[in-house]
């Protein structure tokens, strides 16, 4: 078994710094190999080493010449940089793949998330409604949809509608439960509002974003 075939083995069953040990064993330079490029990129994001993920994805996404691996660097590179705050380059990645002819769900929602980051709602809620066209079950994109309706005071009824819907599919998602809370508290129910964000703290949910939505739940309350 090659070295490259023994780092694939390795990362598929969740062992990545391994892999990526074996990875950097191979006599090959990942400048010169997209493919090899491509691997690293995936274990750096394992790690959480998203500087290092950054650099070895990008270079497939420039230089490979399979359409369908420049694709998938370019959706985790999208990953990275919305995870790491970088929501325009999130976008450029993003846009760059609808421009090679791809489209789903998946990439109508991050950018959605991605432009909301940056403070551009209509564009936002233009791409998540494509998102939900192709697919109007995917509870990703129902529960961002409603949470960020919501936080734009944008219907609100209609926006505990999407997450609610969201949360049926994952009853146990403590960010779905925070979602439901806070779209609920902006129609003015207040009880159920913190029903759902209580339970929500306890059920692994972004704990500092629902502290902050539960807190603000029970100020209005006291008045």
């Amino acid at each position: 078994m090659s070295f490259r075939e023994d780092g694939v083995y390795l990362y598929n069953n969740g062992l990545y710094r391994d892999a990526l040990d074996s990875f950097l064993s191979e006599d090959v330079d990942p400048m010169e190999d997209a493919e090899l490029a491509y691997l690293m990129g995936l274990c750096y994001t394992r790690l959480e080493d998203f500087s290092d993920a950054v650099f070895y994805l990008g270079i497939t996404a420039e230089r490979s010449h399979s359409l369908i691996r420049v694709y998938q660097a370019r959706m985790v590179l999208s990953y990275v940089h919305n995870l790491t705050k970088n929501y325009k380059a999130a976008e450029i990645q993003l846009q760059k793949v609808l421009e090679d002819g791809f489209e789903s769900c998946q990439i109508f929602a991050s950018l959605g998330y991605a432009l909301w980051m940056q403070n551009r709602t209509p564009e936002s809620i233009d791409y998540l409604s494509r998102s939900l066209e192709i697919d109007s079950d995917n509870p990703n994109t129902l529960n961002s949809m409603g949470y960020i309706m919501a936080e734009e005071g944008i219907n609100p009824e209609k926006a505990v509608e999407y997450c609610q819907k969201a949360l049926s599919m994952q009853p146990d998602n403590g960010n779905y439960m925070d979602s439901l809370g806070w779209a609920l508290f902006r129609c003015g129910k207040l009880d159920e509002a913190k029903e759902y964000l209580e339970r929500a703290m306890k059920s692994g949910a972004d704990r500092k974003v629902c502290k902050e939505h539960l807190q603000l739940v029970e100020q209005y309350d006291r008045f």
